[in-house]
């Protein structure tokens, strides 16, 4: 199973496909929560029940609480795009540097990464649906997923990163 994902995400298409459409998703998702500011990422980070409920008051008191509820119909598929470019990115690396099968596990992980995102969502969406659900647990649930998914995705961008620049050191000939 994981031979067969490794090979059909190891495609320059896939790749070019799923950057294209997190491209877009992810320009979009920053014109529509641009005027929550940094609240946007303490929001999906802080692990206190009392900071979320205040930053989504503030939220309502300045009219921004619709456009934060908005922008979920972007955000849940969001994670598909990234998911998909990040693996891809992988198996491409892992091609170009000859890595052994016994890694495709960790195509897995950009899908983890997305998974986490779309918990967080539905946490957060719980918070826009019923402020009572605004709990430390719920909270705990909700970014603490984020924080997952935050450090999954950076994980992913730098092994990438790694692996083209290994790849491209192995094909570029030395000095004679």
């Amino acid at each position: 199973m994981l031979a067969n994902l490794r090979q059909r995400l190891n495609s320059w298409r896939v790749l070019a496909a799923s950057g294209a459409l997190f491209t877009v998703s992810q320009a979009t998702l920053v014109v529509l929560v641009l005027p929550l500011g940094a609240d946007m990422l303490r929001v999906q980070t802080t692990l206190s029940a009392p900071d979320v409920r205040a930053i989504l008051a503030r939220w309502e008191a300045a009219g921004l609480l619709p456009r934060y509820a908005f922008h979920y119909r972007i955000d849940m598929i969001h994670p598909l795009w990234y998911s998909l470019l990040l693996a891809a990115g992988l198996a491409k690396g892992f091609a170009a540097n000859a890595v052994p099968s016994r890694w495709n596990a960790l195509l897995l992980l950009p899908f983890f990464a997305g998974a986490c995102d779309v918990m967080e969502n539905l946490v957060h969406l719980s918070f826009l649906a019923d402020r009572a659900n605004i709990t430390p647990d719920a909270v705990l649930l909700g970014n603490g997923a984020a924080r997952v998914k935050w450090a999954l995705a950076a994980l992913g961008v730098v092994s990438v990163a790694a692996l083209a620049i290994r790849a491209r050191k192995r094909h570029v000939p030395g000095p004679p």
